[in-house]
């Protein structure tokens, strides 16, 4: 069970750059919080700091990897 301590996991460029990212994590599973420019009920350009759970850190770090490796030309 979760015990609810966030950790940062990676920063996006964008709001949607980190519901993409949040959703994919979500995908898995993985619990995340954005923070950040995506606050309010007008998104306004900035970046967003993604954290997950402390013990999806891990994983979370793994599947983001292996994204940017598959991403790779």
């Amino acid at each position: 069970m979760a015990n609810g301590s966030f950790v940062y996991l990676t920063t996006a460029a964008t709001t949607f750059q980190a519901r993409v990212t949040a959703a994919r994590l979500g995908a898995d599973g993985i619990v995340t919080m954005l923070r950040g420019a995506n606050e309010g009920p007008y998104p306004l350009p900035g970046t967003v700091d993604i954290f997950v759970l402390i013990e999806d850190e891990a994983l979370a770090r793994e599947l983001l990897s292996i994204d940017e490796e598959a991403e790779a030309p």
